[in-house]
């Protein structure tokens, strides 16, 4: 790992630029990863669309919450923190550990998406291609089904935690993952338990990490 230019080597550092070595393993994090996504959300959502009977988890006033699809660009910026990470986290060990902790939390939100068979109750636009296409972008990706937890507000709120312990500091990480999830709800993608759910799952599992990462 290289400092960036001008950073005190007795502090502690964000960012640092990966040798090519860790790259090369954070694609191939990146890889599993995906694959594991793939089969758990997809095969989540596709046994819940099979079943016949599907659950309300929203609350009433949810209904009033307006839409806002132009934070959808908002909401994408999770990928950012995807990014983020062969330049945050700096080690082999590190980096491993955070795909265990990645993989914990896709599992344990796809048993939660099979016992907990929910619909969304807000009412999409009908025809979305008049709609910006990040919006429609991320529409696609969330599927039907997959509400409770928010996997997208639980890997964020993941992402901020374990940022924040690099650094020791930088609660502006979880602001960011918060305007992730205030994002989900503007764009009628979750509803508000799931967001809730979701960011105390990131959380714990961040917690696990740091205790198998050190």
């Amino acid at each position: 790992m290289t400092c960036l230019p001008g950073m005190p080597k007795n502090r502690p550092v964000l960012f640092a630029v990966p040798s090519r070595s860790h790259i090369r393993a954070s694609l191939l994090a990146t890889a599993l990863l995906s694959v594991l996504f793939a089969i758990v959300y997809g095969g989540a959502d596709y046994v819940t669309g099979l079943r016949s009977n599907h659950l309300r988890i929203d609350f009433a006033f949810e209904q009033y919450v307006p839409f806002v699809p132009e934070m959808a660009v908002l909401y994408s910026s999770l990928y950012l923190m995807f990014v983020a990470v062969p330049f945050i986290l700096h080690s082999e060990r590190q980096l491993w550990c955070y795909v265990r902790m990645m993989a914990l939390i896709t599992c344990l939100a796809g048993i939660c998406f099979l016992l907990i068979p929910a619909q969304l109750a807000f009412s999409l636009p009908a025809d979305d291609r008049q709609l910006a296409l990040p919006y429609r972008i991320a529409d696609w990706l969330n599927l039907t089904y997959n509400l409770c937890p928010s996997l997208h507000v639980a890997y964020a709120a993941f992402h901020a935690e374990i940022f924040r312990q690099q650094k020791k500091s930088h609660w502006l990480f979880h602001i960011w993952a918060i305007t992730i999830a205030m994002a989900a709800w503007l764009t009628h993608q979750h509803h508000l338990v799931d967001l809730v759910v979701g960011y105390v799952l990131g959380i714990c599992i961040a917690a696990r990490y740091k205790s198998f990462s050190a």
